[in-house]
This record gives structure tokens, sequence and C-alpha cells, in this order.
């Protein structure tokens, strides 16, 4: 009996990052994008067991190369060699450049608030973030084209358009768990078995 092959999109454990109260102006949101994405995973954080018993079968395990990314894929399988790749880096969404100063936490809810609208009309990524989840997609199906198993830790935004490109290539989705929470699990199968 042949395996099947299964790549597992994970998005990344908490960050670590403590989101400053004070408010700030569209110069602050960009610097606080780059502490956030400078800063690595909550100390506590532990991905669930099935996800650790998942990643302990998987005979690839992938991540972003954003320290989030990284730190959890360290946790999933901590005797595991963890590759690494800048493709699985997260979509930055577009920040609204209004000349006020806001709560950092404001400024990401009205950038998620945009990006839910554009979701809506189809218009959610770039050429460029497109082309990029593409050529992942193409990575990751010729991986496990053997009928292995890839755990692939990314991001929320980056991973739903993946998971688009996945399934426009003929995979299926097999289960999700947890949405867009932490530690949340998409998994994909190819369509002919």
């Amino acid at each position: 009996m042949t395996a099947t092959a299964r790549i597992v999109l994970v998005r990344h454990g908490p960050s670590a990052y403590v989101h400053h109260t004070r408010s700030v102006d569209l110069a602050g949101v960009y610097a606080w994008r780059d502490a956030y994405d400078r800063t690595g995973i909550q100390p506590d954080s532990q991905p669930p067991h099935a996800l650790i018993q998942l990643a302990e079968g998987a005979q690839h395990i992938i991540a972003s190369d954003l320290p989030r990314a990284v730190e959890s894929a360290k946790r999933l399988a901590p005797e595991r060699e963890v590759v690494i790749s800048a493709l699985l880096r997260e979509t930055m969404l577009d920040v609204p450049r209004w000349p006020t100063r806001m709560p950092a936490v404001a400024w990401e809810g009205l950038a998620h608030l945009v990006w839910g609208y554009r979701v809506l009309r189809g218009m959610d990524t770039t050429n460029e973030d497109r082309a990029r989840a593409i050529a992942t997609s193409e990575w990751l199906a010729g991986l496990v084209v053997d009928g292995s198993t890839a755990v692939v830790v990314t991001h929320g935004v980056y991973r739903r358009q993946l998971s688009l490109q996945l399934l426009a290539r003929g995979w299926i989705s097999v289960g999700r768990t947890g949405g867009y929470d932490n530690w949340s699990t998409w998994s994909f199968t190819p369509a002919h078995r």
C-alpha cells in the first residue's frame, strides 16, 4: 500500500511580543511590525499533544524564517532538523495611511478589517505574494511526491494564500483544527491518490 502525501500547514505559536498601549503614528506601526517579526513565541506556549505526535511521524519539518515560526517548529520537533525558508514568511497587510495616532492594536485591527474586505472582493493578495504562494505550493508538492508528510509552520494570512494555491494544484483539504488560532492546522492531500 502506497502512503498518501500530506501537507499540514501550521500557524505558529503565540508571539512573545508585548503590545504597547501608547498611541503611535504610521511610522510607529512599521516599527512595531518590525519588532514583532524579530520576536519569538511565548516561553510557556506548547503545541497541542496531537500536533506534536503528527510532527513526530512527519518526514519533513519546515518553517518560515521568522523567529516565531522557527521557535514553533523547534517546539514541535525539538530533536529534528528544521528546514527554514523565507518563502513561508507572512504576507504584509496594508496599513491605512492615516495621519493620526492610535494604539498599535487598533492599527492592527484596521489592517485586518481592510484585509477581510479584500478577501470578500477577491483582491487580498498582490501579484508578488501570489507568485510566492505558487512557488511554495510547487516546492511542497514536489517534496512529498513520494507519499511523505510535511509539517509546515507558517503564518495566518500567508497560510490562506498557500492553501488556495494547493487547492488550485488539485490538492484537497482533509481537515482543519483551530481556524486561524495559534497552533491551528490545515491539512491537505492530493485529490488523486
